[in-house]
């Protein structure tokens, strides 16, 4: 250690000095408040732009058509995952984007829970229940194929078009 070294319990050296302490720091954020002035401190990330109407009503109609054309190469497996990202993107931002995802995600969950009961009753009937359960599924394969496209057309058109035979999840 040298003479104007501080030891480590902040005591100086022999024959030395303790460093003067540190300037003072800015307050938060950086800025100099004007004397006697009350800023109060920012938490959190800025608040969301809103969304042009437009723009809103193109990605309300992108939620559902891309949602459709999922459920056709996927068998309906994977219609949530576009619709479940676009959705979290741009839901605060638009109250219509909001409203038409929450539609399209509650129609893949239920869709998703169709086809896990007709393939239990399915597996628990030893194929059996398959003669039932496969075309309901099928059915409601086929609705929610057509439903997601009628749904993008209205969307576009700027409407809050509820989607029937769909189980609320997401409200």
């Amino acid at each position: 250690m040298t003479d104007s070294t501080p030891s480590p319990d902040g005591t100086p050296a022999p024959g030395g000095t303790v460093p003067p302490p540190p300037p003072h720091q800015p307050p938060y954020g950086g800025y100099q408040q004007a004397p006697g002035a009350q800023y109060p401190p920012q938490y959190g990330p800025p608040a969301p732009q809103p969304m042009l109407e437009s723009d809103a009503r193109m990605y309300s109609m992108l939620i559902h058509l891309v949602a459709g054309v999922a459920v056709v190469i996927s068998a309906g497996f994977l219609g949530f995952v576009a619709p479940l990202v676009i959705w979290l993107i741009f839901r605060q931002r638009s109250a219509l984007i909001d409203f038409h995802g929450k539609q399209q995600l509650n129609l893949q969950i239920t869709g998703l829970i169709v086809a896990a009961g007709a393939l239990v009753i399915t597996l628990m009937t030893f194929g059996f229940g398959g003669i039932v359960a496969l075309p309901a599924w099928i059915a409601y394969w086929v609705y929610s194929i057509v439903i997601s496209f009628v749904a993008a057309a209205k969307a576009n058109s700027g409407e809050y078009y509820p989607i029937r035979f769909a189980i609320p999840f997401i409200k």
